[in-house]
């Protein structure tokens, strides 16, 4: 299997044709005056504001994962750790205040997040100008307040990335519609106890072990989606990132068996297999690449790849090339080493 993945990396070059390769990503995410979101590659969603200065009560966001099942959370960030007590109460300028207790409230690992369900103050939230936050932990009490302005452009896309909108489970814009399947979504990969047996063992272990990151392990660890019927495509962190480049490395899962997806890439000398990726990113149908050569991304190397589910490969859309790092242009404008000049489109 492995030979066959080998072989046919380099063969996998297609010309843009129908698909089309614009150098631009389906984005998720976005920041609305006071409130900002960012999605997973898998979809798993926040929306968050903050607050100012070294208030004890750092944040205040609302989490929804990508499932049909999955409800909307409310996340209250703490600058420091410590057991919460008595009742969470939340001051709605120009509306009611309402309470939890404490123990409606679930910690994070280290303490300093706290979620519960958002159901009940969904609505107070979407409609007042502001809140305040007050609660006991650690025996002190504190209290913070936040601007809720933006919220509802913010929640709007959240239900647009997550496919919600116009269906029973849209936070803002709710209809009649069904839900899309979930099953094509990318799967956020938590860490290395989520993997298949196959894969964790030819990740940590195989040729190039990927599972060295010193004291700053990646979270989510990459994510996988379906390639072709019965087989997955992994993407997992490899190795320690650099201070703008992060690697991946791409992994097959079919039945109990795990192989190494070599990608195709271009070379002065023609087409080459190539095992790793930088800074992936999944844009809805491609599979991009992107190696910063400094910080503000103005030149490096960026690359596009399609699925081919028939093929079960990975067929290079477009790739381009800037060497000159002079501040100027984006990728878009960028040399292009693929397809090559006169080729079909």
């Amino acid at each position: 299997m492995h030979r066959t993945w080998m072989a046919g990396a380099a063969m996998a070059l297609g010309a843009m044709g129908a698909w089309g390769a614009s150098g631009a990503l389906a984005a998720t995410g976005g920041s609305y005056r006071d409130w900002a979101m960012t999605c997973s590659v898998g979809l798993d969603c926040s929306a968050s504001t903050f607050s100012a200065g070294e208030a004890s009560v750092a944040s205040l966001s609302l989490h929804r994962g990508p499932g049909a099942d999955d409800a909307p959370q409310l996340v209250i960030g703490l600058r420091d750790a410590g057991p919460l007590s008595g009742n969470v109460t939340m001051r709605f300028e120009n509306g009611p205040s309402r309470e939890l207790p404490a123990s409606a409230f679930k910690a994070d690992s280290e303490g300093l997040s706290l979620s519960t369900g958002a159901a009940d103050w969904l609505a107070d939230l979407r409609q007042a100008p502001k809140v305040e936050i007050a609660l006991t932990v650690g025996g002190k009490a504190e209290s913070t307040s936040f601007s809720l302005s933006g919220l509802v452009a913010t929640l709007r896309k959240m239900d647009e990335d997550q496919q919600r909108t116009g269906t029973e489970s849209a936070l803002i814009d709710k209809g009649g519609n069904p839900l899309p399947d979930r099953a094509g979504l990318p799967l956020d990969i938590a860490d290395a106890e989520a993997l298949p047996p196959s894969v964790r063992k030819l990740w940590s272990e195989g040729p190039a072990a990927c599972s060295d990151f010193g004291d700053a392990p990646p979270s989510p660890l990459g994510f996988s989606l379906p390639i072709a019927e019965g087989t997955r495509l992994y993407v997992l962190a490899c190795g320690m990132a650099g201070a703008y480049n992060a690697p991946s490395r791409l992994y097959s899962e079919s039945g109990d068996v795990a192989d190494i997806v070599p990608v195709a890439s271009m070379s002065a000398e023609g087409p080459v297999a190539s095992l790793e990726l930088w800074n992936v990113d999944w844009s809805g149908d491609r599979l991009v690449s992107f190696f910063k050569g400094r910080g503000i991304g103005d030149c490096g190397s960026y690359a596009e790849y399609r699925i081919d589910p028939d093929a079960g490969l990975l067929t290079l859309l477009e790739e381009r090339s800037q060497p000159d790092c002079n501040g100027e242009g984006d990728v878009g404008s960028w040399p292009q080493t693929w397809p090559l000049k006169g080729a079909k489109r």
